[in-house]
């Protein structure tokens, strides 16, 4: 398929492939300007593309596996988490594993911060908050630790989740949503309070809440489950109760 040709519904090619990676891709950011995408691998290498031709711009060759990636400051620093995922299993969850959290300036390449300590297990989620004023990781040690972005300190103590952390994802209003594999968590920052916790794809089969994201009126949140639970739900932000009928079409974990 030639680029530029617009897709029906029926139509399922990729419009544009992006091919460098010698291993599974593992997290992708957009950049706010739409042109530009960060991916992050098991080959342990960040890189960035030019979504236009699909072209590789940039890589950078990280001592571990890329496991989440966020952009900062309007696209000018990226963010990862790096660890040896190696065979993690569920067998896994309460061993001690360094991980690490880089930041890099998109234009030179250079390290601005880190390595940034302090999770003891496999972190696979990273979100900016709204004015960029905080870098959220949520890890399998069952916390979230807030960052800094301007001296690249914690900001308190991590927040106790209580079981291993998937997903973090702020709304616009800067509440800070937590996906576990037991529950869906909402945060006040300010107050540091647990606002809602509700059991999310955790009441389909017994599912994990794999990612979720807010719709741009806060007005909704909408979840992805695993192989239990394959389908997208929709929850009501005002009484954290599902709102519709679920997406399907998923065969396995979204």
């Amino acid at each position: 398929m030639k680029d530029g040709k617009k897709l029906t519904a029926s139509q399922r090619e990729p419009v544009k492939t992006f091919e460098g990676h010698e291993e599974g891709f593992t997290s992708v950011a957009t950049f706010p300007h739409g042109k530009r995408i960060a991916t992050g691998s098991k080959d342990k290498t960040i890189r960035i593309w030019r979504v236009e031709d699909g072209k590789e711009m940039k890589k950078w060759v990280m001592k571990k596996n890329v496991t989440a990636i966020a952009i900062l400051r309007d696209g000018m620093q990226v963010a990862s988490a790096v660890g040896d995922t190696g065979d993690f299993s569920e067998e896994d969850l309460d061993k001690t594993v360094d991980w690490q959290l880089w930041v890099h300036d998109t234009g030179t390449g250079k390290v601005v911060a880190g390595p940034l300590d302090g999770h003891t297990s496999l972190v696979l989620a990273l979100d900016n908050s709204p004015d960029g004023s905080i870098l959220a990781s949520g890890s399998f040690d069952r916390t979230v630790i807030l960052w800094d972005t301007a001296t690249w300190q914690r900001k308190g103590d991590p927040l106790k989740c209580e079981a291993p952390v998937i997903c973090v994802r702020f709304s616009a209003a800067g509440q800070l949503g937590v996906g576990t594999n037991t529950h869906i968590q909402i945060w006040d920052l300010d107050r540091r309070e647990r606002l809602a916790q509700f059991n999310g794809h955790k009441d389909f089969k017994d599912s994990g809440n794999m990612s979720f994201t807010w719709t741009r009126d806060g007005g909704h949140l909408l979840s992805a489950g695993d192989e239990h639970d394959p389908v997208i739900r929709s929850w009501d932000t005002s009484t954290w109760t599902q709102a519709y009928d679920p997406w399907t079409g998923h065969s396995d974990q979204i």
